[in-house]
């Protein structure tokens, strides 16, 4: 009996890994489309453009979410990516991964070559809302804070942060 308590401890060893991977990989995701957006922000700010698309999160994918920064963090978490997908009911990432360890070895035929897969979605979630914007001076009302500020000075501005929440959501 303790040897097979001992392979499922095992096996949910390997599936815990592979969830880490798989949260870590999706934020890792969300959380660059999360910088894009604050690009975006930052040239809307400087280029005098409606901020409601940007804080709405309209165009929020990026090519390096899926293609470098989900299996740069599925790889320091020992696993790899099957699928990365944007998801745009929710503005974030559903990642899958599968990790590279194994059960192992165990008095069970077939654990020593089996995997673990595990997926999570991140999502971006505005924390700010414009509530006015003109060449002098922009007004922003977020979750903890209010922002006002005048764009064409250095400083001031709110980070990514300030503007953005990443979360994992179910």
């Amino acid at each position: 009996m303790a040897f097979l308590f001992f392979v499922f401890a095992q096996a949910a060893v390997t599936r815990s890994g592979g969830q880490s991977a798989a949260d870590a990989s999706a934020l890792a995701a969300a959380r660059e489309s999360r910088d894009h957006l604050y690009e975006m922000f930052r040239d809307a700010v400087l280029d005098g453009e409606d901020l409601a698309d940007v804080l709405e999160g309209v165009d929020f994918r990026t090519d390096a979410a899926c293609a470098d920064a989900a299996p740069r963090l599925a790889g320091q978490n020992n696993a790899r990516v099957i699928s990365c997908a944007p998801d745009r009911a929710r503005i974030g990432y559903t990642v899958e991964v599968e990790t590279l360890d194994t059960v192992g070895e165990s008095f069970i035929p077939g654990t020593e070559s089996r995997t673990a897969t595990a997926t999570a979605t991140a999502v971006v979630a505005a924390r700010c809302e414009a509530r006015s914007a003109d060449e002098e001076r922009i007004e922003l009302d977020c979750d903890d804070r209010n922002w006002a500020f005048d764009p064409r000075e250095d400083g001031g501005l709110p980070e990514a942060r300030d503007l953005f929440q990443v979360y994992l959501d179910d």
